[in-house]
């Protein structure tokens, strides 16, 4: 059975050493969870070998969160010397993506 899916974002980290990564960030559909916050899982391959859980007061505000999570982690690469791509080799436009993102 294939599990659905809200978000899926690929992005080819080029580490300073030279070393490609590709990342696989995925968001699965938010779900209301026992205690009233809703979850959304979401995971970044092959940096997490599990997905990660997300509560939100309501199913948009985790899949906000969980967005947020996977930009702060590109934004981390960036800032540690990584080049962001695109499939086609091109430069990852993070900063379109972090427009208007505030903290």
């Amino acid at each position: 059975m294939v599990k659905a899916l809200t978000a899926k974002l690929l992005v080819t980290a080029v580490l300073a050493d030279g070393k490609r990564v590709d990342l696989d960030a995925r968001i699965r559909p938010p779900y209301e969870g026992d205690d009233r916050y809703w979850i959304a899982r979401v995971q970044i391959k092959p940096l997490q070998s599990e997905p990660v859980d997300v509560r939100g007061v309501d199913s948009f505000h985790s899949i906000w969160l969980a967005c947020q999570l996977i930009l702060k982690l590109l934004t981390q690469l960036k800032a540690e010397g990584a080049r962001l791509e695109n499939a086609d080799g091109s430069e990852f436009p993070l900063d379109a993506y972090l427009a208007g993102f505030h903290e």
